[in-house]
């Protein structure tokens, strides 16, 4: 029971601190508005930073500082300094707004273009982090299903559009002719007359070469991604380089990082 008694009267405590320092904080804050709407600039900026010393402020009271510090700033003619605190409200609150009625329009100009500008850092910077994580990812699964999709995953858009489209030719016109070939050798073997089976060979024949060149194609094209894609990544490195001996003569070496 005594050790209740004593947490409660020391919950009591501190919720008593807390709120006579909120109570400070907020008498402190219409003092400072008083100051500033008498023309008491310097004096309105001088106590609005007293606040952001203040020990345990919380991230609210912080905002209408560094609100009334920027007020007092411009109103002294000093809007690039100003800019500065506004900012620094942006990063505690980028939800925070002034009164478009209540507020000066000099205020309210130099907020809204530092409001504009924190926005488009954060939005570049952002950006820039999805471009550079893309950029250096380790190689994944997309460089073997299909030629150009990793160059597209980590934009690379001209090699991956380009092999992507000699894939999907290559690929798709080796299954045409698939078909074709197949349907010529059924042809082909029905037929009875010599020159019949004569001409049906032919063309079964020319599709069964164009479907190996088609197919050779596309392995081409197949490889020719794959080592793009190693010879451009930061975790890979793919080299050849030709060494010699005196006693082996001349030869070519093959080094593979990973």
């Amino acid at each position: 029971m005594k050790f209740q008694k004593h947490l409660f009267i020391l919950i009591l405590f501190l919720l008593e601190s807390v709120l006579a320092q909120s109570n400070d904080v907020d008498s402190t804050f219409r003092a400072i508005e008083l100051s500033f709407e008498s023309g008491s600039y310097i004096s309105a900026e001088l106590e609005a930073r007293r606040v952001l010393e203040l020990p345990g402020i919380n991230d609210s009271a912080r905002v209408i500082a560094e609100k009334w510090i920027a007020f007092s700033l411009i109103a002294q003619g000093k809007p690039s300094l100003a800019k500065d605190h506004f900012a620094a409200l942006l990063r505690l609150n980028l939800q925070f707004e002034l009164d478009p009625v209540l507020t000066s329009p000099k205020i309210l100009a130099v907020f809204n273009e530092t409001k504009r500008y924190h926005i488009a850092y954060l939005k570049s910077r952002d950006t820039s982090a999805v471009n550079q994580v893309r950029q250096t990812a380790p190689i994944s699964f997309r460089t073997v299903i299909f030629p150009g999709w990793e160059q597209l995953h980590t934009n690379r858009s001209t090699s991956g559009y380009l092999f992507l489209g000699g894939g999907i030719g290559t690929l798709g016109a080796g299954i045409v002719l698939e078909v074709l070939r197949s349907s010529a050798r059924n042809e082909y073997l029905s037929a009875t007359s010599s020159a019949a089976i004569e001409s049906k060979y032919s063309r079964y024949n020319k599709f069964y070469k164009a479907e190996i060149f088609a197919f050779s194609a596309f392995a081409v094209v197949y490889i020719a991604s794959e080592i793009d894609v190693f010879t451009n990544s930061e975790y890979y490195s793919l080299s050849f380089s030709p060494s010699s001996s005196s006693t082996a003569g001349s030869s070519l070496s093959l080094r593979i990082r990973f």
